[in-house]
């Protein structure tokens, strides 16, 4: 079939190869219980090394495997990119002009690949609870629209308290 992977590939056939391109030497896909799919590497990355880039259709709706390009366009990538699991602590960073994850912490063998996903989308396919665990924590992910209001918000009920 034209759309199945190739052996060492995550995206099918059809997609021209490319630089940093994720294969299944360096990556894993799994299946988790509580966040769904999920990538853990099998290689080690230091902080500044570029982790993998991705490729993808772009589109004019948002869904549970897009990343926002600019508002109006996503980019979908259900093989790889859209897998990415959210941490509120992150170790990595993604560049959407570049279409490249990079590493801003020590990634080793086993570690799941993670993203803050308010970096990047306005408003997500769909509202979560988080559970990241991480000290930072935000609870509830939404996009950047939502947290730039939910600050907007708490920095004028600071500021009315202040004048009282």
């Amino acid at each position: 079939m034209l759309d199945d992977p190739v052996p060492d590939r995550f995206y099918p056939e059809f997609y021209p190869r490319f630089s940093y391109e994720p294969t299944r030497e360096m990556f894993e896909i799994i299946q988790t219980d509580e966040k769904g799919e999920g990538i853990i590497s099998q290689a080690s990355f230091r902080p500044g090394d570029i982790v993998f880039k991705f490729a993808g259709v772009l589109l004019s709706e948002i869904t549970l495997y897009t990343l926002q390009m600019k508002p109006g366009s996503h980019l979908h990538d259900p093989f790889f990119m859209g897998k990415v699991l959210h941490s509120c602590d992150p170790n990595m960073s993604c560049d959407m002009d570049t279409q490249t994850f990079t590493a801003i912490k020590e990634i080793k063998p086993g570690d799941f690949l993670t993203m803050d996903y308010e970096t990047t989308e306005d408003e997500l396919f769909r509202a979560f609870e988080c559970s990241c665990g991480a000290p930072n924590c935000k609870k509830l992910i939404k996009g950047k629209m939502f947290r730039l209001q939910h600050m907007q918000e708490a920095s004028e009920l600071q500021y009315a308290a202040a004048g009282t």
